[in-house]
C-alpha cells in the first residue's frame, strides 16, 4: 500500500483552508455516543488504521478536517454539517447523486431533505447496502408518509417486505417514484402461468384499461379497509 497517501477530497473546500487533520480518537472524546454507534456501523468500513499519511478515512472522511473545529469548542462553522451539506454523501454515492437528478425524485437537490432525513450515518444497526436501519426502509418512508402505514383490514402484502419493492427512493423517471409504471409492476409478483388470469378471474378485459391502480380497479395499493382486492 503507498504509505503515502492523502485521502482530501475535493469538497472539503467549503472547509476552512488551514483546517489539519485531528484523527477520529480525537473526535471521540467528545462525540461518545457516535463513536461507539459507529464502530458497529457499514461506514466503519473505510476506516484505515496505522497507515502513515492517510486521513480522512473516518469522521473526517466525511465531515472534512477538525482541527478548527475542535480549537473552537464544538463550533459547528469549522466543521461540515451532514444535516445541511450533502456533498459529502455524494463523493462516495454517486449513483444516488444521479437518481436525484432524474425528473421525480425526492427534494434533496431543493434543500427541502437531506441524506441524513432517511439515513443514519452513525448508525450500529445498519443493513449492509445501506446506513438504513433494520428496523425497516418502511419505518423511515412512512415517518413522511403516514398515511400509506395503516393500519388496514387488509394490507397490501409487498409492505411487510420493502416499500422498494415499487418505489426508488431516491429518484425515477415515473411519477410516485416508481420502478416501473405500467402492469410489470405488478405482475412481478402477481404473474401466473396462464396469464390473463390472475388470482382466479381473467384480466384479460381490465388489462387494457390501464395500469392495476389506475384503471379503477386496485386503486388502494397500500391497503384498503373496504376490500381485499385492495379497492374503496
Amino acid at each position: 500500500m503507498n504509505q503515502n497517501i492523502v485521502v482530501d477530497p475535493p469538497y472539503f473546500k467549503n472547509v476552512q483552508p488551514n483546517a489539519k487533520y485531528v484523527g477520529s480518537d480525537t473526535c471521540a472524546s467528545c462525540h461518545t455516543d457516535h463513536a461507539k454507534n459507529f464502530e458497529k456501523s457499514a461506514h466503519a468500513r473505510i476506516e484505515l488504521k496505522g497507515v502513515e499519511g492517510v486521513h480522512g478515512t473516518t469522521c473526517e472522511s466525511c465531515h472534512g478536517p477538525g482541527s478548527l473545529h475542535v480549537a473552537g469548542g464544538g463550533d459547528k462553522t469549522k466543521i461540515l454539517t451532514l444535516k445541511k451539506d450533502n456533498e459529502s454523501c455524494f463523493q462516495c454515492h454517486i449513483d444516488q447523486k444521479a437518481q436525484f437528478n432524474l425528473q421525480y425524485h425526492h427534494p434533496i437537490q431543493e434543500g427541502k431533505m437531506t441524506c441524513t432525513s432517511c439515513h443514519d450515518p452513525h448508525g450500529p444497526d445498519a443493513k449492509p447496502w445501506s446506513a438504513v436501519s433494520i428496523r425497516g426502509t418502511n419505518d423511515v418512508c412512512v415517518s413522511c408518509h403516514r398515511d400509506k402505514k395503516g393500519p388496514f383490514t387488509w394490507e397490501h402484502e409487498a409492505l411487510s417486505s420493502s416499500c422498494t419493492e415499487c418505489h426508488n427512493p431516491h429518484g425515477s423517471i415515473h411519477p410516485k417514484l416508481l420502478v416501473q409504471n405500467d402492469l410489470n409492476l405488478c405482475l412481478k409478483c402477481h404473474v401466473q402461468p396462464n396469464w390473463p388470469t390472475v388470482g382466479k378471474r381473467s384480466h384479460s378485459a381490465f388489462a387494457p384499461r390501464g395500469n392495476c391502480w389506475s384503471a379503477g380497479c386496485h386503486t388502494q395499493v397500500h391497503g384498503s379497509n373496504f376490500d381485499d382486492h385492495l379497492r374503496y
